[in-house]
């Protein structure tokens, strides 16, 4: 008997921690006066208690509490984006999933996983979209506080998407540079990432043109321009740059700020190329610039440096 007590304690603890992290199948959301529209945003969301706008990235935050961080890609394919987000997924990465739904947010499909892949902290992760945009909100908070889970929760119930919202890209910037000296020109922004290319033509015109990535990133005030560089090299991989090769590399100041920069020679489809990462730290803010160039390393890394020097961070 025992035994079997013991299964049904257990089942009814998993059908537990399954309806604590439930969202509806389907919601269905009128903008009401308490909604706040997130910076850089086409989002809006009734915000849980005491939490703030984010200064140091897109989304909301409460300091003892947790944060909301905002993904918004508009021209993304939620379909081929969102691929990859399952409960295999995330329990391939280690991470034990508590729910995972697929449901409709405000007639978009979507996704939502509930999941712990530190013992620190617990994730709420919602995407959705068609195929013109891409939205992710992804939502942190302490282990153990599950009162700060539930009001995460039932704030994410409350979005609601405006896909004709009229956005300016540098409403969040926490950074200014000067590409008045360079042939580089704003070409797109994208979920936080600012994107320049030469004379701001799109990519898909000249694949193989230089092009420069400028990041924004929260930082505990305890990583260093290198260490987060050497995190920036791991994405470079992941954009495909093979045998990564450092030819040079400076600690310095840019505009008073702590800064390091990293000059890289590696292969992208096989084809040589030269990559360059600036990272530039002021506080609680760490600003990344990372540049490829394929045909002319010489000449574009001279333009790099130049947008480099120009960082300010506000």
């Amino acid at each position: 008997m025992k035994p079997f007590l013991s299964l049904c304690l257990l089942v009814c603890m998993a059908v537990g921690a399954r309806s604590q992290y439930k969202l509806d199948s389907v919601i269905r959301n009128a903008k009401t006066a308490r909604h706040v529209r997130i910076p850089g945003t086409h989002l809006y969301i009734i915000p849980p208690a005491h939490y703030g706008i984010a200064k140091n990235f897109i989304g909301l935050h409460h300091k003892e509490r947790g944060m909301i961080n905002v993904y918004d890609l508009p021209g993304g394919n939620f379909y081929t984006n969102a691929a990859s987000f399952s409960k295999e997924a995330f329990i391939e990465k280690g991470a034990t999933v508590y729910n995972y739904q697929e449901l409709q947010m405000d007639g978009y499909p979507a996704k939502f996983v509930a999941a712990q892949g530190a013992p620190t902290h617990i994730t709420l992760g919602l995407v959705f979209g068609d195929t013109t945009f891409s939205t992710s909100v992804m939502a942190v908070y302490p282990t153990g506080n599950e009162a700060a889970g539930k009001e995460i929760l039932a704030s994410l119930r409350t979005i609601w998407y405006d896909p004709q919202q009229k956005i300016d890209p540098f409403e969040t910037a926490n950074f200014t540079m000067d590409t008045s000296h360079t042939p580089f020109r704003f070409f797109r922004y994208a979920a936080s990432l600012y994107i320049y290319t030469v004379n701001g033509m799109d990519t898909r015109e000249d694949p193989d043109g230089p092009f420069v990535m400028v990041a924004q990133f929260p930082n505990d005030n305890t990583a260093k321009p290198k260490e987060i560089a050497a995190l920036m090299v791991g994405k470079f991989r992941e954009y495909g740059l093979t045998n990564p090769e450092t030819k040079a590399e400076i600690n310095d100041r840019i505009n008073n700020n702590e800064a390091y920069q990293m000059e890289i020679q590696g292969q992208l489809k096989d084809k040589p190329v030269t990559a360059y990462c600036c990272v530039v730290v002021k506080g609680d803010q760490a600003i990344v610039l990372q540049a490829i160039s394929k045909k002319e390393p010489t000449r574009d890394l001279q333009y790099f440096k130049k947008l480099a020097s120009s960082l300010q961070v506000k």
